[in-house]
């Protein structure tokens, strides 16, 4: 069960956390595409690059796709490091890795509006160290049930809970007849087996929402829309500083 053993007041704002890190992991992935041609969380497709380009002598693609995913890696290695540091404070324990990512998307922000034709490899770079930050990040603040990057696993876990959803409704009429079914349903939204769909469901519908406003206001603004995600991530501290101060988030297990 997504953040189990958490209170409510404490589950709402670890799934309002996760779909706001859901929508600017849209944001930033549609913003790398238009701006830079590459998808920048998209790690399958750039080991998928690295080895096609190596495969067929492209040297220089195959290079460019392995730093992205470096840069991916180092940015998860640096939101642990960052989050083992402030593991024992008793709110506030993300703010670190938020801050980093923070400045990391200010700074392509910036530099890329300013002086879009230079230094493009070090703005992709950027980006893409910012999404493996934020994907471990998420992935410690849900117990690993949420990775937001990407909608592989996210499309996978709805289409299993859709299943489950109706395996238990239809289990309830099994059990007590058109009684049960009914009874079952009614009883759905409040399920375990619909929590998890719900936090799937609306992990996708953030991306997509981050990834069509992402899209629109960087053909409208540029690159300086970047400074966009780092709203959402300044509201990601609010509601870190809330909720941390009397609920202990869930550890994913070593």
């Amino acid at each position: 069960m997504p953040f189990s053993g958490i209170k409510s007041r404490g589950r709402f704002g670890y799934f309002t956390l996760a779909l706001l890190l859901a929508g600017v992991a849209g944001g930033v992935n549609a913003i790398g595409f238009f701006a830079f041609g590459v998808r920048i969380s998209h790690m399958t497709g750039n080991v998928s690059w690295f080895g096609e380009s190596f495969a067929a002598g492209r040297l220089d693609n195959a290079i460019g796709a392995g730093q992205l995913v470096m840069a991916f890696i180092l940015g998860a290695i640096a939101s642990e490091a960052l989050l083992e540091t402030s593991r024992h404070r008793a709110r506030g324990q993300y703010i670190p890795a938020l801050g980093v990512e923070i400045f990391t998307l200010g700074f392509v922000a910036f530099w890329g509006h300013h002086r879009p034709e230079t230094h493009e490899a070090l703005l992709t770079h950027g980006l893409a160290f910012s999404m493996g930050l934020q994907n471990a990040l998420t992935t410690r603040v849900s117990g690993a049930v949420v990775r937001p990057t990407h909608l592989t696993g996210v499309l996978t876990d709805l289409g299993i809970q859709i299943v489950r959803m109706a395996v238990w409704v239809l289990d309830g009429g099994r059990k007590e007849g058109t009684r049960g079914f009914m009874l079952r349903l009614f009883e759905l939204p409040v399920a375990p087996q619909f929590e998890r769909a719900r936090l799937q469901l609306g992990l996708a519908v953030a991306f997509i929402l981050g990834s069509f406003i992402g899209s629109f206001l960087f053909l409208t603004f540029g690159t300086i829309v970047l400074l966009l995600p780092c709203v959402g991530l300044l509201a990601v501290i609010a509601i870190d500083l809330s909720i941390m101060a009397t609920q202990s988030p869930p550890v994913a297990s070593t």
